[in-house]
């Protein structure tokens, strides 16, 4: 996991109805620039991993941990669609344990893309919410797919594989590496 990170994203590849290692969601949590000191989340649906979308497919519910030496609270989180309310200390249900906050959207409400903020938290920082007491950090319930290998219609999904970083970043920072070494190595002449 890395610490201190402006941003880092996590992939859900862990499915209770579809086969595991697919990615079916995608959790990035970053330091905020519009809002100083607080955390942003935006969780994502990755619509092409499922079979069928039908007429109302999206993620219902979102699970999340956070670090236990803080103090956080359903009024930390703000920026949350109205329609959608929050709980704690919520079972995520297939097999992917308990988590600290649940977000979910009432009745047939459902979103591709869910973001909230965390906010007034002191001490916090990204990697503070990158925690489970089971194996995966975090948890969703997306609905409204056609399985054809289960006959489900929805399904829970949960992950915590840090999502890769592309192949241009690391070209980039070994650009700046070779750089910053021919800059030295000039200099000793």
């Amino acid at each position: 996991m890395q610490v201190n990170a402006a941003s880092v994203s996590y992939f859900l590849n862990q499915s209770n109805d579809l086969d595991d290692g697919q990615n079916y969601a995608q959790v990035t949590i970053s330091d905020s620039i519009d809002h100083i000191g607080d955390i942003e989340f935006t969780v994502e649906v990755l619509s092409d991993a499922f079979p069928t979308a039908l007429s109302n497919f999206g993620m219902q519910a979102f699970y999340f941990n956070f670090d236990d030496s803080l103090t956080v609270e359903i009024a930390n989180l703000v920026d949350i669609d109205p329609s959608w309310k929050v709980d704690t200390n919520k079972n995520a249900g297939g097999g992917f344990g308990e988590f600290d906050f649940v977000l979910a959207g009432s009745g047939s409400n459902r979103t591709e893309v869910l973001s909230f903020r965390i906010t007034d938290v002191i001490g916090d920082t990204v990697a503070s919410y990158a925690l489970s007491e089971d194996s995966e950090y975090f948890a969703t319930h997306i609905a409204d797919y056609d399985s054809s290998v289960s006959g489900n219609t929805s399904g829970k999904f949960a992950g915590s594989s840090v999502v890769p970083l592309p192949a241009s970043v690391w070209l980039f920072v070994s650009g700046l590496g070779f750089l910053g070494w021919k800059s030295r190595k000039n200099n000793y002449k």
